[in-house]
């Protein structure tokens, strides 16, 4: 059998584990919709605003925004758009990743057949197996696009032989998220360090950055009136809390991947590869690590900061075990067991995942009815603002301050979840928004008494202030087929919704 009908047999093989595994871990996050505000207002000639006339930077991704918003001009849905093509994205990552280990297969002189053929399309089955790849392959966010530029540029720099393609490249990062500077900054000096024509990378690499970023960051200011996003503001809290975050996010990454890694250098260095077969991979990988923790991790399912990096810890994992796999059942055996160690993760906290893909799509169904319910120009305030943001189209008041710049910058530091630190309950009350979705937006069949609502710690912050009880009354809103929204509206703010079928009191309590 020729190599290139093997190559064939395993990346379809490749591609059904994709499949298979999508079907599973398929999830749009309630972020991608802010993303897809902003996008939709671009569009209507509002400009880069979540609420209309509020100039506030709630999105880290000006890249990706651009490209959904040249998908809605040619007449494509924002939503499957964005999906779409970070699912295309996502594909592409799995070509990029059998292609640098067929790279590093032709330059260890390994001889086709089978065992060639699988090394190299085994880092792309674990990645299509693992579920952090398979739950923001579909996601509609950035982070595909991200995790594909990262490959490409770390293909060409590993190459070493085009340093003005590989700047443009890396380049390219810095505008789809803000960490991507770190990446062009690690390639323009390992460029400079590795070049013996270092006049030519340092004018390319000073050039690259001027081009690139010298205009927007000139952009950014005169428009929001600030170089960083308003969210770094918003998730940023004192440094121990930052630093615990941190660690917490990394150990669990250790503990479900990067023990692949560094069975591979150990592996890798017992087989005599060279030291080049996972220097750079490494580099990158802690160099994420490192801004990661910084940072203060995230909240968000299956390690979406550090996917940009696993397609590394996959080539080098799969590198070092195929060279120690000297026989083709032997290699066979070994690939197996990397394919269903990259996936068990998914086996942890699966339910926890589901509910969070639950809910955002119970904000997205909520949204669509309260644009329905509620007159046009109703104020909204909540902490979970993308779906309900998105389809209701109306005038958001972000609690949390992801898209508010005094909390993001002035607001009270009450939480440690990770992107949910802090919020003001007198900047809200004064911001008077004519519903309050509170309790992180509390839907149920029947109706509730107040007593039953659950605050978050972010909500309790409010509801202490004393304008709240003198201008706030509890309600619920019927939704139809006998659900009902828990919330509060404002004080002579009309409700207009149906009580047929409610209790004299419950009438009361919804007027």
């Amino acid at each position: 059998m020729r190599q290139r009908s093997r190559f064939l047999i395993l990346s379809l093989v490749t591609l059904a584990i994709f499949a298979v595994g999508l079907a599973a871990f398929h999830y749009i996050p309630d972020d991608t919709f802010i993303t897809l505000r902003y996008a939709r207002n671009v569009l209507r000639g509002e400009g880069f605003v979540f609420n209309p006339g509020e100039r506030v930077e709630g999105y880290t991704n000006f890249l990706w925004l651009l490209i959904v918003v040249c998908a809605g001009k040619l007449g494509f849905p924002l939503v499957a758009a964005a999906r779409t093509l970070s699912l295309l994205f996502s594909v592409g990552t799995l070509a990029l990743v059998a292609r640098a280990a067929r790279r590093d297969a032709a330059s260890e002189g390994a001889d086709p057949g089978w065992r060639q053929a699988i090394g190299v399309f085994l880092p792309s089955a674990m990645l299509a197996a693992s579920p952090p790849f398979l739950v923001w392959s579909a996601s509609g966010s950035e982070i595909p696009l991200f995790t594909f530029v990262l490959v490409a540029g770390f293909m060409l720099l590993r190459a070493g032989n085009r340093p003005g393609a590989t700047l443009i490249v890396f380049g390219l990062l810095g505008l789809v998220r803000p960490e991507g500077t770190l990446f062009f900054s690690i390639a323009f000096f390992r460029l400079l360090a590795r070049s013996q024509r270092r006049t030519m990378v340092a004018v390319l690499g000073i050039g690259t950055a001027a081009v690139f970023y010298a205009p927007y960051l000139a952009w950014k200011w005169s428009y929001f009136h600030a170089f960083l996003p308003n969210t770094f503001y918003a998730k940023t809290g004192p440094v121990g809390l930052m630093l615990a975050n941190g660690v917490r996010y990394i150990s669990g990454f250790a503990l479900s991947y990067g023990y692949l890694f560094v069975a591979g250098i150990l592996l890798s260095r017992a087989a005599g590869r060279s030291r080049d077969s996972y220097a750079l991979p490494l580099l990158l990988t802690v160099a994420a690590g490192i801004e990661v923790l910084l940072l203060g991790g995230d909240w968000m399912p299956h390690y979406r900061m550090l996917l940009p990096v696993l397609p590394f810890v996959m080539l080098v994992a799969s590198g070092g075990v195929m060279a120690i796999a000297a026989q083709r059942a032997r290699a066979t055996i070994l690939a197996l067991v990397l394919v269903l160690l990259a996936a068990a993760p998914g086996a942890v906290g699966y339910d926890a995942f589901t509910v969070e893909r639950i809910t955002v799509d119970a904000f997205s169904h909520l949204g669509r009815r309260l644009r329905d319910i509620l007159p046009p120009g109703t104020t909204i305030g909540c902490g979970s603002t993308g779906a309900i943001g998105y389809y209701t189209d109306m005038p958001i008041v972000d609690i949390l301050g992801l898209t508010e710049r005094f909390i993001a910058r002035h607001g009270v530091v009450v939480g440690t979840q990770p992107g949910h630190l802090k919020t003001d309950g007198e900047y809200v009350i004064e911001k008077r928004p004519d519903v309050l979705l509170l309790g992180n937006v509390q839907i149920h069949r029947g109706m509730r008494d107040r007593d039953q609502m659950r605050l978050k710690i972010q909500e309790e912050e409010i509801a202490k202030q004393p304008g709240f009880e003198r201008n706030y009354d509890f309600v619920n809103v019927p939704l139809g087929k006998g659900f009902y929204l828990s919330c509060f509206k404002l004080k002579g703010y009309f409700l207009p919704i149906e009580t047929e079928g409610a209790t004299p009191s419950a009438r009361d309590s919804l007027r």
